[in-house]
């Protein structure tokens, strides 16, 4: 058995124990159902399973791409099995083994400032945080227009996803409504270039949130660098590491930094004027100015989330303090603050929260060192570091 397969089954086998664990398998089925049909593994050998796979790399014969590649996912899955085994470890610090980032603290000030803009954009009575929220729910979609919103944002998207990463014509994305969950939406990759995004419509989704999904989820985001990959990674190359998608891996990273930037990316600095006209004659009223200032002016209010799982996670402060904390600066309503509590303290997401903001602000800086980098991440094996050293 190749070093490879080996990784793969490793990654099986942890998700036996990490419920969301693996984010999607496209590999041989027989492997998967040999690892189900498996006794549960003892995490410290599956630890050990991780190191003695580290120990193997340089002499695997793999390509220089693939051995790096392959080095950050098992560190990260060393890291993952040592605290299955009961190893105790800082919040940050495992992190950082995972995702190759350590993640640091946002300053008040820089939340303010994006307060203040918002206050310049949000003219009337009440709080700021009232006046968001009404402003929010004065901009929601409308449940009936949400999927025919996304597909006439796909017929936009698609095409500029094509454009930036190779994908066979036969690709394909659906929508479909979900309620329950704590998440706004989720891309299930499920092989053979096809995704299901699930929308979860139990909460209001303006049209600034809506938008970023489409491009997030879908194109050029989580569906287009899956598909690019599946194409030309496992199909074309024969990497079957990559038929696996783990959660806590730099890949993750790496994924989440991909889709935060992918409406940038696709529509330019200013994309809801592009926005408003795709939507025209819907049951959808906007004013795309208005948006884009509001969107702006949030993104350094994304870093809220980051803070408070160091309260929760590092400081110990009581999850009624982190709650409010979020309300006061991420401006977030009751409901929205408990699902990230709920997010940030559940074991398979609990250091899942970083790889937004770091995700952002790594990919963000390798793109606009060449715009050909953009492609580069949705179609190479790139891991954390190889970003970082292109610095």
């Amino acid at each position: 058995m190749d070093l490879p397969e080996r990784y793969v089954r490793l990654c099986l086998r942890v998700g036996r124990h990490i419920d969301g664990f693996v984010d999607a398998y496209v590999g041989p089925p027989e492997w998967q159902c040999a690892v189900a049909a498996e006794e549960l593994a003892d995490p410290r050998r599956l630890q050990d399973e991780a190191v003695a796979l580290l120990g193997a790399l340089e002499g695997a014969g793999l390509e220089d791409d693939r051995t790096r590649w392959l080095r950050g996912q098992l560190e990260a899955l060393e890291c993952v099995t040592a605290r299955l085994s009961g190893d105790e470890m800082g919040w940050a610090d495992e992190v950082e083994r995972c995702f190759g980032v350590r993640p640091t603290r946002a300053e008040t000030s820089a939340f303010a400032e994006a307060h203040r803009r918002m206050e310049a954009a949000l003219p009337g009575p009440g709080t700021l945080r009232e006046r968001y929220i009404a402003w929010e729910e004065r901009n929601a979609v409308p449940r009936g227009t949400l999927v025919p919103a996304l597909a006439r944002l796909k017929d936009v998207l698609g095409p500029r996803a094509h454009a930036v990463a190779s994908m066979p014509p036969e690709e394909e994305v659906s929508y479909e409504l979900v309620s329950g969950e704590a998440w706004l939406a989720y891309n299930w990759y499920q092989g053979e270039y096809r995704s299901r995004i699930d929308v979860n419509a139990d909460l209001p989704i303006s049209i600034v949130l809506l938008a970023a999904l489409a491009a997030h989820e879908a194109y050029p985001g989580h569906h287009t660098e899956r598909t690019a990959k599946d194409a030309q990674l496992l199909r074309g190359l024969g990497r079957v590491e990559t038929s696996i998608t783990i959660i806590s891996a730099p890949e993750a990273l790496i994924s989440e930094g991909i889709a935060t930037n992918a409406l940038e990316q696709a529509l330019g600095t200013d994309p809801f004027a592009v926005v408003a006209d795709v939507l025209d004659g819907l049951d959808v009223s906007f004013d795309p100015a208005e948006v884009q200032e509001i969107n702006a002016a949030g993104e350094a209010l994304e870093d809220v989330g980051t803070n408070a799982a160091f309260m929760l996670n590092e400081d110990g402060v009581a999850r009624e303090e982190v709650e409010e904390y979020l309300r006061e600066w991420g401006l977030a309503t009751d409901g929205k603050a408990v699902r990230a509590i709920a997010f940030f303290t559940e074991p398979s997401s609990r250091i899942y929260v970083s790889t937004y903001s770091d995700g952002r602000r790594v990919c963000r800086d390798y793109i606009e060192r060449a715009p050909e980098n953009f492609t580069r991440l949705l179609t190479e094996q790139l891991t954390v570091a190889d970003v970082l050293e292109a610095a």
